[in-house]
């Protein structure tokens, strides 16, 4: 097994201002989101199931944050309880490091033991890396969602976008079973 170089932990409301930068240096490639500006400490916390909620830091520097993991769920129905969607954002001091596979990784764990059955992650066509990531991991490419909703921002400003649905399958848990 190599050593990383790194660790993996959950958030702190202070890395905050880091996992937000980090984000909004994928939004500058115009190829992570629609959005266009990061949300807020309280927008982010509302809309994501916290405990899902990773950073990787520098093991020589734990302050510094080199990328991070999050779930949300896809849907208010209870139904659904156990489908979320993934955001993995690495900041370029991070990438081609194994950043994104180990916190993947931790977030299928995290996922598999807490009744969470299926992880989807919406990727543009164009980012490739983070397709290549999540099908290194097991998600699988179901589809193609078209037109989307119009770029707001950035080089591809006005046009419609496409997303590419990819799914990672985990064991349904007991209780979801026999309902």
């Amino acid at each position: 097994m190599v050593e990383r170089d790194f660790t993996i932990r959950p958030i702190r409301e202070g890395d905050f201002p880091q996992v937000r930068d980090i984000y909004e240096l994928g939004l500058e490639t115009g190829h992570a989101t629609y959005e266009t500006s990061g949300p807020t400490w309280d927008q982010f916390s509302q809309s994501k199931i916290m405990d899902t909620v990773m950073v990787a830091v520098e093991n020589n520097d734990p302050d510094f944050i080199l990328g991070w993991v999050s779930a949300a769920p896809i849907s208010s129905r209870q139904v659904f309880h156990g489908v979320v969607e993934d955001s993995i954002y690495i900041h370029p001091q991070g990438q081609g490091r194994g950043i994104g596979g180990a916190l993947l990784d931790a977030l299928i764990t995290y996922c598999e033991s807490n009744g969470i059955w299926s992880i989807h992650s919406w990727i543009f066509p164009e980012n490739l890396g983070s397709a290549k990531l999540h099908e290194s991991k097991g998600f699988v490419k179901v589809g193609t969602m078209h037109q989307m909703a119009r770029m707001p921002y950035g080089e591809m400003e006005g046009q419609w976008r496409d997303c590419d649905l990819w799914e990672c399958l985990l064991s349904v848990p007991e209780q979801a079973q026999s309902s």
